[in-house]
């Protein structure tokens, strides 16, 4: 009788055991996940917002640019800018865009080449009447400057854009990381219960036996 009550003890224990380990497999597995979420969230965080600002801040940058080359009537600096121009707009697009980003890069891209249309014709017929300068001597003005004002308010709303969605992903992470220090709490006092569970029925089984 002693030894099959051993046997059966050892047998309760494994079993102890194996819901253990099986419990903290769970929560580490929960853990895992709640931790891949928080990664995720600093590199999209990164990759499709840091880098994205800093090409929105560039072309931001080359439109200005484009504004004196146009005020000076620099033809040549003018087209190396729209190519600088264009390698970031193929940059920014490689990027995770929301659906209201791309509504807005679209706009963008959509303004940019019209400019840029807009410019060739305005430079041919330029060169066909010998002028040189296509500033207005006058107001200061060329006539691309409604052009580069939207292309800039184009600008702007997908930096808006990327404030609001940093602000948005980092809110996810926060709250993946939240859980997983809930869960943690939890899973030291359910392993706490268990244990004792374990000890109360192993001795009160040698005990009785």
């Amino acid at each position: 009788m002693s030894k099959t009550m051993t046997i059966s003890n050892r047998i309760n224990i494994a079993l102890a055991l194996v819901a253990v380990f099986l419990l903290i497999l769970g929560t580490n597995r929960i853990d895992k996940r709640h931790f891949e979420t928080a990664q995720n969230a600093v590199t999209s965080v990164y990759n499709d917002r840091v880098l994205a600002q800093d090409y929105i801040y560039k072309m931001n940058n080359l439109i200005h640019k484009k504004q004196r080359h146009l005020m000076d009537g620099s033809r040549t600096a003018n087209t190396s800018t729209n190519k600088e121009i264009e390698t970031l707009i193929a940059l920014f697009s490689d990027t995770e865009l929301t659906v209201n980003e791309v509504k807005t890069f679209k706009s963008f891209r959509s303004d940019f080449d019209n400019l840029k249309a807009k410019e060739a014709k305005y430079y041919e017929n330029a060169n066909a009447q010998g002028e040189n300068r296509l500033i207005n001597e006058t107001s200061f003005k060329t006539p691309f400057d409604e052009d580069l004002e939207a292309l800039q308010t184009d600008l702007n709303n997908l930096a808006l854009i990327q404030v609001s969605e940093s602000k948005s992903i980092m809110e996810i992470a926060q709250k993946s990381l939240n859980v997983n220090k809930l869960m943690s709490s939890m899973e030291i006092y359910v392993l706490l219960v268990v244990g004792i569970i374990i000890l109360v029925v192993t001795f009160y089984r040698i005990e009785k036996s």
